[in-house]
């Protein structure tokens, strides 16, 4: 509840008790200025209400306006006024004026004198004041106290509930701004999407915060995650429209010519309602440097001004953002020198068959656009990607000879060729990133019908993973010319898919499979061939 509201429900308490007293009530401004006059119904609140009624109470009260002890005050012209100060925050916010009236009013020139102004019947007038105005002097003096108590009693519970109502909003700053820093450090471990991670911290200030919009800007940078580099992020029902709120951000963080401190902003161009009313911005900092900048405005509720508040909210969101990009900056880095190595010692086995040269990255490529096209979601679609990529690591310890001989192998060559699964996976068993995806480079040689190598693992005892690459695997391999025979016709390769379908492959992988769109794989099949001519694909 707002200061002013607290204070008019206040007010409201002390006028209907007064009214029960038989006291005529008035409100005023600080400065004795009347606010509020008696309700009283028919003659009775005609007359109070009038205009000489109104002056000689504010007379009154501004001979004494901005002094909280204030003794009862006779009118000479038979009415006793009790001042009530009403405090916010121990600071004057009004005056509740409780009047009594006595006998003597109704015989006194100042009571005909206001019902002539007033066009009132002065007899009915003066029968219809007798109900209230019966107070003598020790009357007066009775509910003087009685109303001082009252006004005194009221006042230390609006005090009481006002602080309750501060200790409820600093309990409630403290919970949301916990509640954010929770909800981010609980993101933090997902250093690969670092724009979901900042939307997520959008949409919690936006809930935490009385803003109509929550935005983020990032610089054009190198060294910002990628993912979020040079992108405008928002959240909320702006005033504006999307392309027009990001173009407003732009141009205003441009102004702050990268200071490392908040700016809050008033009637800043290109922002609507009229610029504003207010826009800040508070920069995510990298190395002592803005890498980008957080962005609210049109603040709702009572207040339109900013509060230390959300300034609060927006240094603890930025606090936590900066570290949390770097970090994710530094694992796309580490990320892209790892898929970099193993690229690289992909293209160091394909290297040794002229014949097979991107097959592991093709492989790679089959494989992760049939594992979306099932419903994998990208993160384990980037893992089936990185199991295409080393499936055929285990070939290292196979000798050239046998990988490039022109004719049908011998057994003791074949048995050669079968140990390279188990070869990989031994190469590749001690790296930590890489347990998820070993048992594809196991077993994606397995088949459905159990007659594969080197277990002879057959239908759901195959692991998922293997099932996917095995598919991809062959499909590349009947694609394209080897050293032992060319390639196969692309329709001749889809018959033969369908044909091994439940005995070679998983069934129900087959027609998801052959439903993608193969022309990326064709422009990686032609670019190899540009790079070793030996290489051919079929259409």
């Amino acid at each position: 509840m707002s200061g002013a509201t607290r204070n008019a429900t206040m007010h409201a308490v002390v006028r209907d008790r007064c009214a029960a007293l038989g006291l005529a009530v008035w409100r005023t401004s600080a400065a004795g200025m009347v606010v509020e006059e008696p309700q009283n119904a028919g003659l009775v609140g005609l007359w109070l209400r009038s205009a000489e009624v109104s002056r000689l109470l504010t007379r009154v009260a501004a001979e004494h306006a901005g002094s909280t002890e204030i003794d009862p005050q006779d009118v000479p012209e038979g009415m006793t006024v009790i001042p009530l100060p009403q405090l916010h925050r121990r600071r004057l916010a009004g005056y509740t004026l409780a009047v009594a009236l006595r006998p003597s009013l109704l015989e006194s020139e100042f009571f005909a004198r206001v019902c002539v102004s007033g066009q009132l019947d002065v007899p009915a007038t003066r029968r219809s004041l007798r109900s209230i105005a019966t107070f003598d002097d020790p009357a007066v003096a009775r509910v003087v106290q009685m109303v001082r108590w009252m006004a005194a009693d009221l006042q230390e519970l609006a005090d009481h509930d006002e602080s309750i109502s501060g200790f409820s909003d600093q309990l409630t700053s403290a919970y949301e701004t916990i509640d954010l820093l929770y909800t981010l450090g609980h993101s933090m471990n997902e250093p690969n999407e670092p724009a979901h991670f900042v939307r997520t911290a959008l949409g919690r200030l936006l809930e935490s915060m009385d803003y109509a919009w929550v935005a983020a800007l990032f610089a054009e940078d190198g060294s910002v995650a990628p993912g979020v580099s040079g992108r405008f992020l928002h959240v909320g029902n702006p005033t504006m429209a999307p392309e027009a709120l990001e173009r407003a951000c732009r141009e205003y963080v441009q102004t702050l010519e990268g200071r490392a401190e908040r700016t809050i902003g008033s009637d800043v161009p290109g922002f609507e309602p009229d610029g504003g009313p207010q826009v800040v911005a508070q920069p995510v900092l990298r190395s002592g440097r803005p890498a980008g900048h957080l962005l609210v405005g049109e603040k709702g509720g009572n207040d339109p001004q900013v509060s230390s508040y959300d300034t609060h909210l927006l240094e603890a969101a930025s606090g936590y953002i900066g570290p949390f990009l770097e970090n994710a900056a530094l694992y796309a880095t580490q990320e892209r020198m790892f898929i970099g190595t193993l690229r690289a010692l992909s293209s160091a086995i394909d290297a040794k068959d002229p014949y097979t040269c991107g097959h592991s990255e093709r492989v790679a490529h089959l494989a992760s656009c049939l594992a979306g096209s099932i419903g994998f979601n990208q993160e384990q679609r980037d893992r089936v990607h990185i199991a295409g990529l080393v499936h055929d690591i285990g070939k290292i310890g196979v000798p050239e000879s046998i990988l490039t001989k022109p004719g049908r192998l011998t057994d003791a060559e074949f048995d050669a060729i079968k140990r390279h699964p188990e070869i990989g996976h031994r190469i590749l068993r001690d790296i930590p990133m890489l347990g998820d995806v070993l048992p594809g480079v196991m077993s994606h040689h397995e088949r459905w019908d159990g007659r594969g190598y080197p277990h002879g693992l057959a239908a759901e005892g195959i692991p998922f993973i293997a099932r996917l690459l095995g598919l991809a695997d062959t499909f590349d391999a009947m694609s394209s010319t080897r050293s032992y025979r060319g390639a196969m016709p692309r329709q001749r390769v889809i018959d033969e898919i369908r044909k091994c379908r439940g005995a070679q492959f998983d069934p129900d992988l087959v027609e998801p499979f052959l439903a993608l769109d193969f022309s990326q794989y064709d422009s990686m099949v032609a670019r190899a061939a540009a790079q070793s001519p030996s290489l051919s694909v079929a259409a």
